[in-house]
């Protein structure tokens, strides 16, 4: 049996039958995810740009100035490279990003971000800071928030071992 919480008002709430568990279990996975995706949801909505394009702006900030093949991209993102293809063709025609052919192989391509994409990132960027900012001024304190950053790392180079 196992009990779940309403996490939003923290009390014990209705029982699953036949599992192996006895309640208040900590279900770090399934928050994590819960937690991610309203992240994803409200940082989109805060930015006017999908997360996936956050994302995929991020990986190519960080690599300027130098291009990046799809399949490196792909790897980084741990999405496929069909994925990546459809993203990169959308935001090439937002003017955010270029595609050049590989000069040993013509199948393949190298993306960079252009002039328009670099600002763009600066300004997500900066309000990433703010966003940040938000919950250091709210109900956590800094020392939390470096404590999460740091296990939720920590978690993150587990699972990255794991793959």
């Amino acid at each position: 049996m196992i009990y779940y919480t309403r996490m939003e008002e923290h009390e014990w709430s209705g029982e699953v039958q036949g599992l192996e568990h006895k309640g208040g279990e900590p279900h770090l996975v399934f928050e994590i995810m819960r937690t991610h995706h309203a992240l994803m949801n409200v940082f989109s909505r805060k930015v006017g740009l999908p997360f996936s394009r956050v994302t995929l702006l991020r990986v190519l900030a960080l690599a300027s100035p130098a291009e990046m093949g799809i399949l490196e991209i792909a790897r980084r993102l741990h999405i496929n490279g069909a994925a990546v293809t459809r993203q990169i063709k959308d935001m090439e025609g937002l003017g955010l990003v270029r595609r050049m052919p590989d000069e040993r192989d013509g199948r393949r391509c190298h993306v960079k971000l252009t002039a328009k994409g670099r600002t763009l990132f600066e300004q997500i960027h900066r309000r990433q800071h703010d966003f940040e900012k938000y919950f250091a001024s709210g109900e956590l304190t800094l020392e939390e928030l470096q404590t999460a950053a740091k296990v939720l790392f920590r978690l993150r180079s587990m699972l990255e071992k794991m793959d």
